[in-house]
């Protein structure tokens, strides 16, 4: 007698169906074969992916349009950004989908999501169904500060209460940084835009390293080897894992041989750059208080960060007219891709001004 699995055709027609229900399911967990997700999975599992830092894996989820427009290196430079903050907040600890709406090959959807930290903010996408699968076409975060009007007023005053105005007198009370300690990077481990742009030229190396060496000196290291120069459009510097800070001194200064005043300008902005990034692990971003939110503190917690590094610049370089000339690249391009200066907790070109000027000020030697 034969089992009845296989003689009840009822039976067999349903486990038919079970088995496509089970591969369909399968080919959903793969951003390349999602042929069933909707568009708030396909969030959830970019989200997911820009937090375990697979960021080649996290720009398979952008439109073609979106990439072409920002530049896959800008895309994976700002998903690298992003992994590196969600580390510092402790990770993702919940993804809530507030809003759906479909409407045929275009898609809105505002999650919320909680960190580690216990923070929330809530984000806006937009996506387009690109040969059948659904890629983010827009991002955008729904908090704005609450009082940016008083938040250089608040970095002065922070300042002032917590000695920072001696910058020398501040670091010796803080713990050594990050990039004290770190080790040299894996190369193998580092994201496609630094891994494939070394800057590959001896002696230009060498004055690099010799240039960026009074900032390390002054928060108490040297001769590190966690710094990683890379050849990029921009003067940029940016945090990666076990405490290592890529570095990029621009087109200017690493494909041509301009004059030796620019090169001065370019290493003195380059300097800026790194103890931006040398003091981001240092300086926490505070837990809201009475009437401001999180986009108020993240404000804040930058505009420190710019704050001591312009003290920085003033003990290396003694030259305030560098300050001038910094916070219009800061503005431009020390932001995520695609927010405008001034908005989603980034601070306005004005800003940074003002709270450059009060470095100026309150400069101590």
């Amino acid at each position: 007698m034969k089992p009845f699995i296989l003689a009840n055709p009822v039976f067999a027609k349903w486990s038919r169906l079970l088995l496509v229900l089970a591969l369909l399911e399968l080919l959903s967990m793969h951003p390349g074969c999602n042929l069933s997700a909707n568009p708030s999975k396909s969030v959830e599992k970019l989200c997911r992916t820009v937090e375990r830092g697979e960021l080649d894996g996290a720009a398979t989820f952008f439109s073609s349009r979106l990439i072409n427009k920002l530049g896959i290196e800008a895309v994976k430079e700002d998903l690298s950004r992003t992994t590196m903050e969600l580390k510092e907040h402790g990770g993702i600890k919940t993804i809530k989908v507030l809003k759906e709406d479909v409407i045929g090959d275009v898609a809105e959807v505002t999650i919320e999501i909680t960190r580690g930290n216990g923070n929330t903010s809530s984000v806006y996408y937009k996506l387009i169904k690109e040969q059948g699968v659904w890629k983010v076409d827009g991002v955008s975060a729904d908090s704005e500060p609450l009082h940016p009007e008083t938040a250089v007023e608040d970095v002065v005053k922070w300042a002032h209460e917590n000695g920072a105005t001696s910058i020398k007198t501040w670091l010796q009370k803080q713990p050594a940084p990050p990039i004290c300690e770190a080790p040299e990077v894996d190369r193998a481990t580092l994201p496609d835009e630094v891994r494939y742009h070394d800057v590959d030229d001896p002696k230009a190396i060498e004055r690099l390293l010799t240039a960026l060496d009074p900032v390390l000196t002054l928060v108490g290291c040297s001769k590190v080897r966690g710094l990683v120069l890379y050849k990029g459009q921009n003067v940029y510097a940016g945090n990666l894992d076990r405490g290592q800070i890529a570095i990029t001194p621009g087109d200017s200064y690493s494909t041509g041989s301009p004059p030796d005043e620019s090169i001065f300008h370019s290493l003195a902005e380059l300097r800026i750059f790194l103890a931006r990034e040398i003091f981001r692990p240092m300086v926490p971003v505070d837990k809201p208080s009475e009437g401001l939110n999180e986009a108020d503190m993240i404000l804040r917690r930058d505009l420190k960060l710019n704050y001591l590094a312009g003290l920085v610049s003033l003990a290396i370089d003694k030259d305030p007219a560098i300050l001038d000339g910094v916070a219009l690249d800061i503005a431009s391009y020390a932001k995520p891709v695609g927010i405008v200066s001034g908005m989603q907790g980034t601070p306005s070109l004005q800003q940074l001004k003002d709270v450059f000027g009060a470095a100026t000020q309150d400069y101590r030697k």
